[in-house]
């Protein structure tokens, strides 16, 4: 007799960048079938793509399966013949971002460098709100953000100003030398989707189904589209594991307020959803409450229609942010970031990740969304982890599996997945930082980083125009300006009053309603 087999689920949400269709899903998936296909592994483990043939004419690729059905499955069988099944999904929304013209180049860099100069945005203005509440470092009476960020703030912008031109240098070079096609408008890329995800409403742009809404929309509603299809699919249990901005995505749908999930949703999975869970709201929103809502609510849903979040998380076991900038969004934008009141729906085994490295500058604790779970549980955990070496790169390398070392973050994942288990960390006291006190350390001089790293660029950019430009052209350039160019504090200089003026402009013109 065949022995049951578990069927887990695992919902991935990818950050930044311009990821293709399960390229996210792909990649995580390689590393975790890698580790679990080791050679000193017991396991037998088989993974399973659900594609098809039916692929668009002249494809490169075969096609993958997704919508109701897992796209990648990994099958482990265990030494006493216990079969469990990692079921793969992903919400992917790398397509909603806006393609990169010279006008959204325009547009990032004016927000970019005047962000330390904004109010915070911090009122919520939605039918629901009343149900939310915000993270804890805001001041309802008086919202604003300490002088510390702001200061951070300015830094960064200045340090992503005197990138630019040297990524131009840098793209022109490897294209004339190495024959490289470097692209300059990688930080447009990137950070643009940042910008992006806080963007208020657009006149007649957008996604046909949220025309003229805010672009955070149409991803949450890929989100909250997956969560109902997790459920749905009846898992044993189910995990999330989101990355980067993915980690904002995530923890929106999961805050969600059970009256605007159904707004998320199409007609037919609502109707799916309808015979999953037969339940009501006890106090029906009004007319006015429904009106005022964010999304706005679909004619054919009734006013105490709801997504009941504990039926909805009835199998939910586990989420993991990794890299998660939920904290600066909490000092900037803590509007889009706002907690349920309710986190009482979550089941008594749920615990929430955080897993951070101090060198990776994106990341850091989730410090303002503390909240109580109805067992008792304080969520989240806060775990520093070494991801790599090197400050930036170790952003993009939390799951990668290393087989040189002992106790790689996927290694605990694995085992996390397949046992049902609390989620249990490196046997080591800190993961790879030796000490506590030194990752609180790294935390403090991560500051003295980014202020050394802007002296650096600003000597590479002139060494690299002095090198580069004919010597006439350097001398009719000095002429004209009457300035040094070799100089690194000269492009210092000129980036800070660059960024103040765009600051000024910003504050007065662009953000006065806000």
């Amino acid at each position: 007799m065949n022995k049951k087999v578990t069927r887990v689920g695992v919902l991935l949400v990818h950050g930044i960048g311009e990821q293709r269709k399960f390229e996210n899903l792909e990649g995580i998936v390689r590393n975790l079938a890698t580790y679990l296909l080791r050679p000193d592994s017991d396991l037998k483990v088989r993974v399973i793509v659900n594609s098809s043939d039916t692929s668009a004419y002249y494809a490169s690729q075969q096609t993958w399966l997704g919508d109701d059905q897992e796209s990648v499955i990994i099958e482990v069988k265990n030494e006493q013949g216990e079969v469990t099944e990692l079921a793969f999904r992903e919400v992917w929304w790398a397509d909603l971002d806006e393609p990169v013209s010279i006008t959204t180049q325009l547009a990032f860099w004016g927000w970019s460098l005047s962000l330390w100069a904004r109010k915070q945005y911090a009122k919520v203005k939605y039918g629901t709100s009343n149900k939310m509440r915000s993270p804890s470092n805001v001041n309802a009476q008086n919202p604003q953000i300490n002088i510390i960020d702001r200061l951070r703030f300015f830094w960064v912008s200045l340090v992503v100003l005197l990138i630019m031109p040297l990524l131009s240098f840098l793209s022109a070079i490897a294209q004339k030398v190495l024959g490289i096609n470097f692209r300059p408008d990688v930080l447009v890329q990137y950070l643009g989707d940042v910008k992006l995800y806080q963007q208020e409403k657009r006149q007649g742009k957008g996604p046909l189904v949220d025309l003229g809404q805010a672009p955070r929309l149409s991803i949450r509603r890929r989100m909250i589209t997956g969560l109902v299809k997790m459920s749905l699919a009846n898992y044993d249990r189910w995990y999330v594991l989101s990355h980067s901005l993915g980690t904002v995505v995530a923890f929106n749908g999961l805050m969600e307020t059970e009256a605007a999930l159904p707004n998320y949703l199409n007609q037919n999975l609502w109707e799916k959803w309808e015979k999953f869970s037969q339940k009501k709201a006890q106090t029906p929103l009004t007319e006015d409450e429904a009106h005022n809502m964010f999304p706005s609510r679909p004619a054919w849903l009734e006013l105490d229609d709801i997504i009941d979040r504990s039926d909805l998380f009835k199998n939910l076991r586990g989420v993991m942010t990794y890299g998660a900038p939920l904290s600066k969004f909490a000092v900037v934008w803590p509007a889009i970031v706002p907690i349920n009141l309710d986190n009482t729906v979550v089941n008594k085994d749920f615990e929430w990740i955080n897993i951070y490295d101090p060198t990776d500058p994106v990341a850091d604790q989730t410090k303002y969304f503390d909240f109580i779970t109805s067992h008792g549980k304080k969520q989240p955990q806060e775990i520093a982890y070494k991801a790599d070496s090197i400050h930036l790169v170790s952003h993009i390398k939390y799951l990668t599996y290393n087989q040189k070392r002992e106790y790689p973050l996927i290694k605990a994942v694995a085992e996390w997945l397949l046992s049902g288990n609390s989620f249990q960390p490196s046997p080591t006291k800190n993961w790879g930082w030796p000490d506590e006190n030194l990752s609180k350390f790294y935390n403090f001089i991560r500051v003295s980083i980014w202020v050394v790293t802007g002296f650096l660029i600003a000597w590479i950019l002139s060494f690299t125009i002095s090198s580069t430009l004919p010597e006439f052209v350097i001398e009719e350039i000095v002429k004209f300006t009457n300035l040094d160019w070799s100089n690194p504090l000269v492009y210092i200089v000129i980036a800070i009053i660059l960024v103040i003026i765009s600051g000024i402009v910003a504050r007065l013109f662009v953000w006065r309603k806000n």
